[in-house]
């Protein structure tokens, strides 16, 4: 087994490529688990239509195996298992266990049953699994030590996904674990990665060479991205800034969104705002001037299956704005003004925005003054100055300092 992983790291990297170990394990949102594998593979049951697991399987693979056609949700053993838990419904009665006899007696073997018999020894097995993971919650297979779902070849044990070419994480294989976790509601399991579409993998080398890079945007020092990539499969990716601490000064200050209230983060880069004020109920938007970082913003937002919108262009022209409106609930403006008063035509060109934009909440957080790149600024500010200008330009005439990064740079709260 150590000899196959480590020639499959070998043809990685010769390939120019960087496929994480197999073996690695990612938790996540079961919930995010929509759709299942399509491989037309002849079976009249597309539920058998996942990629092979035996032979020797290329980690990266193209082709149209990942068409979002059927869904996990529509599986007999999801319907089951939901049914089981919640309404404590025998198993003859549901369609998981009336097709396996089915086919049982067709002469074929289900989940390695020749009879009834053993497929009711299958079923009562699940029904352990179940009280084992409600009793004790959900443990990974290194916890467990289960040889029985050891795959050699890959050293995977846990729910196998596919990456789709946007990066949407497919049903593979274990499926009654992923049915109870999902009828159980669990926030998280784990779960290991067999085979990475060819354009996801594409994307994945794109944000590499993103995060190699030291010209600015979503690089600015070399070998990690500006912003945390929010998607489970850039984990290893390394970000300069990790967002939480400021998400978490800002957090308390919001209010409850239901009614899909309307957030703006200005120089979104990533869009790790975004996403944290999606997850708070708002419709967010972001904008990013580069269009590069802007395209990565987007692909990522459509792998975390986000309804966010990023739009590439300038925040101080009118042009940009149009599209997206001006009146916001929540605007975020973090460590990005200073770039528009380095000249005295920003300088004008923020303040017009600032009369222009329509808001209630401002969260901002300008720069440091000892920054090199501010010597010869137009202006530069302190930041409790810099703030000021912004409530007189903006109308919000409540300041409240809430945070200062261990940085130096600090967050106020501008309100009316």
């Amino acid at each position: 087994m150590y000899k196959e992983l480590v020639l499959g790291r070998v043809r990685s990297h010769l390939s120019g490529q960087s496929i994480p170990d197999p073996r690695c394990v990612y938790y996540i949102d079961p919930r995010k688990i929509v759709f299942a594998t399509c491989l037309d593979n002849g079976s009249p049951d597309w539920e058998d239509w996942v990629l092979p697991q035996r032979g020797t399987l290329k980690p990266v693979q193209s082709g149209d195996w990942d068409a979002s056609i059927h869904k996990f949700a529509d599986m007999r053993i999801h319907a089951a298992v939901a049914a089981r838990i919640h309404e404590g419904a025998a198993w003859k009665s549901t369609d998981y266990y009336r097709t396996a006899i089915r086919q049982i007696d067709s002469g074929r073997y289900v989940w390695g049953c020749r009879t009834a018999a053993e497929f009711d020894l299958h079923c009562r097995r699940i029904d352990e699994l179940i009280e084992s993971i409600t009793r004790d919650g959900y443990r990974s297979g290194a916890e467990l030590a289960d040889a029985a779902h050891f795959h050699v070849s890959t050293g995977q044990t846990e729910v196998l996904v596919n990456l789709s070419r946007e990066g949407l994480p497919l049903f593979q294989d274990g499926r009654h674990r992923l049915a109870i976790a999902l009828a159980l509601g669990l926030p998280r399991i784990p779960v290991q990665v067999f085979v990475r579409h060819a354009e996801w993998q594409g994307f994945r080398e794109y944000m590499r060479r993103m995060a190699a890079s030291t010209g600015g945007g979503a690089s600015k020092k070399a070998g990690s991205l500006y912003q945390p990539a929010l998607h489970f499969d850039l984990e290893d990716l390394p970000a300069e800034h990790g967002c939480e601490d400021r998400w978490a000064a800002i957090e308390p200050y919001l209010s409850p969104s239901g009614n899909r209230a309307r957030a703006l983060d200005i120089g979104c880069n990533l869009g790790f705002m975004c996403h944290r004020l999606e997850e708070r109920g708002y419709a967010a938007v972001g904008v990013e001037y580069r269009p590069e970082v802007a395209y990565a913003a987007r692909r990522i937002a459509t792998a975390e299956m986000r309804s966010l919108s990023i739009v590439t262009g300038d925040i101080l022209d009118e042009a940009t704005l149009e599209p997206i409106g001006s009146s916001f609930d929540v605007v975020l403006a973090l460590n990005i003004f200073h770039h528009f008063i380095k000249s005295a035509s920003g300088y004008e060109r923020l303040r017009a925005l600032m009369r222009r934009l329509q808001v209630d909440l401002l969260f901002f957080e300008p720069h440091r003054p000892d920054d090199p790149q501010m010597r010869s600024a137009y202006a530069n500010p302190a930041p409790l100055e810099f703030a000021r200008m912004i409530s007189e330009w903006s109308g919000l005439h409540s300041i409240e300092e809430i945070y200062k990064a261990t940085d130096g740079r600090i967050l106020f709260v501008l309100r009316r």
